[in-house]
């Protein structure tokens, strides 16, 4: 009986570590997708000399996306500067936790 109850409880505990991965490994993607897609939107209003239409397209696919992407244009003539930052949702389930983190840039 004793041999049962030993394997049972390293038996859940393998389980409890192996979910614990599994959510480390789906925020840890859910991280490099945001960053992937702020340096994307960097490039894309650096190429199109920050056209309102581009980051207005951006903003959409942002939205479909989940994220909250703010797009402030500074200066004027050949000289602008943009501050890009994008928001998005960081859940943890086991412990309950959600945050919101930013991730901020230049495009020039």
């Amino acid at each position: 009986m004793r041999m049962i109850i030993e394997h049972f409880i390293t038996f859940l505990l393998l389980l409890i570590f192996i979910w614990i991965g599994m959510a480390y490994i789906i925020q840890n993607m859910a991280y490099s997708s945001a960053r992937e897609f702020h340096g994307a939107v960097v490039t894309q209003l650096e190429n199109s000399y920050f056209d309102e239409a581009v980051a207005e397209d951006c903003r959409r696919k942002a939205a479909r996306a989940g994220y909250e992407l703010d797009i402030r244009v500074y200066g004027s003539g050949n000289e602008k500067d943009a501050k890009v930052t994008l928001a998005f949702h960081y859940t943890i389930p086991l412990a309950g936790i959600r945050k919101i983190y930013k991730i901020e840039g230049y495009s020039r």
